[in-house]
Parts: structure tokens; sequence; C-alpha cells
């Protein structure tokens, strides 16, 4: 299987349990892509049945089944249209796109909380048509094919569900207008945050595309110096400075809705239900309020911000990378400008 440098071992330990053969399947209700074989142009499946995803990530709550519940199973790419035919599923409300470090596993486990939301984070098969349809460009019906892919991971399995939202990777800025050309309708939220305070999340734990060869993020342009291996300080601020750009340059064509760090949790039910016609009762906000105060990724610890020494980590990542720090706050400043003129 074709599988992304520094995740292949992750993608495959999705695929581990017993195998189905699919002709044996009566309907694939229940059933979620998960990876992409492109040697051989098939789609591999896991069964989750009724189990919600309510995990910080897609990943984790597949791995939340033992071994014995695995079912896995694989079909051919070209007939995943027909596949989606009869199956209930929710219509996207929003997609969130993100500079990573920035709160959108916040709002996506504020989300989750709510059961009439099926929300999809980071889904391993998304990165996977991606890389794909990189591969092969002049690929006949590729919209068609990830709006398949999103049909099946918008399964309707429980009748509150009526609200469905997939929050995509950080690096997929790149593909954001050929998204917008397979969901033209669909509200499109960016998130974003200081650069320093992502720098420095990033330094203490680094993101997989902040670390050089890790993942092809070719897409992503990054305009970065020779730097010496050990110096991902400077790899991190370039990128990050290739996601405010994208940003910047689909606002408008894309039409994102901008929104900072510095708005959550509040601006979900001051403002989002709105934009999600999303209704939300008396206990169900009491109890998303409290969901908030916890760490996004830790639901059992209290979230008390930012460690004691970010703000010196953060100046110690500026100092050391000064032109593209200096070029990811000009260019956080520009969509901060806009963000306060809509």
């Amino acid at each position: 299987m074709n599988m992304k440098q520094g995740f292949a071992a992750e993608e495959r330990a999705l695929l581990r349990g017993q195998q189905i053969d699919a002709h044996t399947i009566d309907t694939m209700q229940g059933w979620f892509p998960v990876a992409i074989a492109t040697e051989t142009n098939r789609l591999w499946w896991r069964y989750m049945g009724e189990k919600r995803f309510t995990e910080s990530f897609f990943q984790d709550s597949l791995s939340g089944q033992t071994y014995e519940q695995r079912r896995v199973c694989h079909t051919p790419i070209a007939g995943l249209g027909e596949l989606c035919n009869g199956i209930q599923s929710i219509a996207p409300t929003a997609f969130i796109f993100h500079v990573s470090r920035c709160g959108s596993t916040l709002l996506t486990q504020l989300l989750a909380s709510l059961e009439q939301c099926v929300v999809m984070s980071e889904p391993p098969v998304l990165d996977a048509f991606f890389r794909y349809y990189h591969q092969q460009p002049d690929m006949p019906g590729a919209l068609d094919l990830l709006r398949q892919l999103v049909t099946m991971l918008g399964q309707k399995r429980h009748v509150d569900e009526t609200h469905f939202f997939i929050k995509f990777d950080s690096w997929h800025m790149p593909w954001l207008a050929f998204i917008r050309q397979a969901f033209p309708d669909t509200p499109f939220i960016f998130l974003y945050r200081e650069p320093d305070a992502v720098l420095a999340s990033h330094r203490r734990q680094r993101g997989p595309q902040m670390i050089p060869g890790l993942l092809d993020i070719t897409r992503l342009d990054v305009h970065c110096q020779p730097v010496p291996a050990a110096d991902m300080d400077s790899y991190a601020a370039a990128v990050l400075a290739a996601l405010f750009r994208y940003g910047l340059e689909q606002v408008a064509t894309s039409r994102l809705h901008l929104l900072n760090y510095s708005q959550l949790p509040a601006i979900l039910w001051d403002q989002l239900f709105k934009l999600f016609a999303l209704e939300c009762d008396e206990a169900q906000l009491s109890s998303l309020k409290a969901r908030s105060t916890l760490h996004s990724k830790h639901r059992h610890m209290s979230y008390l911000g930012d460690p004691p020494a970010a703000e010196r980590q953060a100046m110690q990542v500026l100092e050391s990378n000064e032109n593209a720090a200096k070029q990811c706050q000009i260019m956080y400043e520009e969509l901060e400008k806009l963000r306060s003129e809509k």
C-alpha cells in the first residue's frame, strides 16, 4: 500500500482486524473509509456500527475498539458511487480549516459532545485521497470521488443526528479551492492564532507537518532557505507562513469565515450556532461550557492555558527565525483586519 512516509505504521494499524469479504456485506451503512491502496485502486474500510466518533481525532475513535471488535474490508474505488446509494447521510454543515495549535480540536470536541452532531476530525482517508489525486492530477471524476467519501463519512446512524462537520488537516490548506469546487455552498471556517503561540506550541511538541521530510507537503510551497536538519524552528516558521498565506489567498474566493483562537469557546454559542442553524437547549449549553474548561485532547484534565515557559519559548523561536516570523506576523495582522471588517 502506498502510504506517506512517517505515517505508514499508523495507517496500517487502522487496517488490523478480521478481514471480511465485501461481497458478503449487504450494506455499507456503519462502514467507514479509512485508507486508499493506490497500487490496486482499492478503498479500505473499518466497521464502526453505531459507535459515535467522539474522540479528539478520527483514528482515536477507531483505536478504542478491541481487536476482536475490528472488522475490515476493501472495495474498488471506482465502485464507491454505487456503494453510496441507499446510505443515510447528512450533508456537510461546515468544514473546518486551521493553522494547527489554534483551538480547532477544542471546537470539534465541543461539537462532538452534542448528540445532534457528527464530527470527523482529520479522517485519514481524506489525506489519502489528496495524495492519491496529487499523484494523478488528470484523474477523471476527482470531485465526485471527494463528494462520495464525504457522503460515507457523514453517515446518519442515530435519529437525533442532524449536523455534520469535518476538520481537515492543517496541511490541506492548498486544497481549499478544490474542496470549494466540490462543495460550493458549505460554510468554510478558518481558525488561526498568533504566530508566536503556534510556533512555541510546536517547539514543545512537533506536529508531523513541522518536521522536515516526514510528510509530503510540497503543495504548500514552503519558502524555506536551506537550514541545518536540527533547526526545526526555522522550518516550522516557514510552514506556518505558508499556511497563513493560503488562508489569506482564499479568504475571498473560498469565502472563509475567519475565527481567531482568542474568540473560543464563546463564539460557538454566541455566533456559530446561528451560522450552523444548530439549536442547543440549556442543558446542552451548560454541558458545553463545562467541557470548554477541560483540555481539548485530554478530557480528564482542566485546561490552565499555555505552560509558564511558553512566552519565553515563543520569544526564542521568533528571535532565531526573524524573517519567517515577521512574514507570519504581517499575514496574521492582515487576517485580523479582514476579520474585523466582516
